[in-house]
């Protein structure tokens, strides 16, 4: 059974790799592709879902490491000079949108489903707040795109992963231990931990990676044929020693590439980065193949109207309001305004997230992983579909 699931599996990526360009004309994403290919293979073999039900702790590692690379090769990429005058963007989606989609997020579970708590709502709304740039890729690398439009979404999902990782590591202890209360000295306690720690290491480690790499390459040690192979250990490694010291290796590995992307040589940036995309994109569509097979028996099964309406409204509204109320007195005219708030798509952070929760002991935890992984299904086809065309609108104009 294994080698037909991998033959299957295979046989996905040689369709994918040789049909891409049919496809994108179709405005079908490597994301949507590969989470119909996963709830297909589903399909063909139903017994197989309660051993990969019991896998979630092998499978988050990959998860993570995958998300990390994708933070780090975004954030090597992004412009520091274009958000040196676009950088309050950014700052009004993370600082004043963010929290209101939270708090929008938490009523809005609260209303449908009774049986959630206070803190099981909240930790449903944090799992879904965080964004995922690589799903609304067709927008980043569109020229026709006004460039702090891409650069204002693209540092907004590096960032904003890391910033909710501390506010659902507090949910998510109040949610497993709910006698426990937390004081405002050991939320910032846990808020300098979780950002400190990582931005120490993050300036540290490419303070000693850099010159290396000069090294190398001036006494001919580099060879071209390994340079994927750079990046990825390098992000791994920080991720991993950051997670170790219990700070957050989101924010390391973004901080990390922010700053490799300033001090490291251009000769060679470009093309390792690039390199190493390949490497995150197979990955992540491993990933979303697995999510696919996960959502057919976890989420297609439990459908009600109540997850599909949040479901709905957290892909769009709970998202579009609090986005285009924390614009409204920018310069951004009202379609760069949408634009921002369309493109929150929910993705392997929210993925993280989940399979956190249901690897825990929290009461409801099925119903939250349920009505989290429906809102990511949706996400993945809404925002898929509507990427071309908004971006191909920007062409037009």
């Amino acid at each position: 059974m294994e080698y037909l699931v991998i033959t299957f599996i295979g046989s996905l990526f040689l369709i994918y790799s040789l049909t891409i360009r049919q496809l994108e004309r179709t405005e079908i994403t490597g994301p949507m592709f590969f989470v119909i290919g996963g709830i297909a293979l589903a399909c063909f073999i139903p017994e197989e879902v309660e051993q990969l039900k019991n896998g979630g702790a092998y499978i988050l590692p990959l998860i993570e490491l995958t998300l990390s690379l994708f933070l780090f090769t975004d954030a090597t990429k992004t412009k520091l000079s274009v958000l040196k005058h676009s950088y309050q963007y950014p700052s009004l989606l993370l600082f004043v949108a963010l929290p209101l989609t939270l708090l929008l997020g938490i009523g809005t579970a609260l209303f449908l489903f009774a049986e959630l708590t206070l803190i099981q709502a909240a930790l449903l709304a944090i799992i879904l707040t965080p964004t995922d740039a690589a799903l609304s890729k067709g927008l980043l690398e569109s020229t026709q795109v006004p460039e702090n439009i891409r650069e204002g979404i693209n540092t907004e999902s590096g960032l904003n992963d890391g910033l909710c990782v501390p506010v659902f590591l507090i949910f998510l202890l109040l949610a497993n231990n709910p006698e426990l209360g937390i004081t405002a000295s050991q939320t910032m306690i846990i808020f300098t931990r979780e950002l400190g720690i990582a931005l120490l290491i993050a300036i540290a480690s490419v303070a000693i990676f850099i010159p290396t790499l000069n090294f190398a390459m001036q006494r001919h040690y580099f060879a071209q044929k390994t340079s994927p192979f750079l990046l990825v250990g390098f992000a791994m490694a920080i991720f991993s020693i950051t997670q170790y010291f219990h700070s957050s290796g989101f924010i390391a590995v973004f901080v990390a590439g922010l700053l490799f992307d300033r001090f490291s040589p251009e000769s060679i940036r470009c093309e390792i980065v690039e390199d190493s995309e390949h490497i995150a994109d197979f990955a992540a569509l491993l990933i979303w193949c697995l999510f696919g097979f996960v959502s057919a028996y976890l989420v297609l099964p439990k459908l009600s109207f109540e997850i599909i309406i949040y479901a709905l409204l957290s892909a769009t509204l709970i998202r579009i309001i609090p986005v285009m109320l924390s614009l409204q007195f920018t310069a951004l005219n009202i379609k760069e305004r949408f634009t921002f708030a369309w493109f929150g798509p929910r993705g392997l952070a929210s993925i993280v997230f989940t399979l956190m929760v249901i690897d825990t002991q929290i009461e409801n935890k099925y119903q939250i992983a349920t009505i989290a992984m429906t809102t990511i299904l949706f996400s993945v086809f809404i925002h898929g579909i509507t990427t071309k065309p908004i971006a191909d609108s920007f062409a037009r104009k």
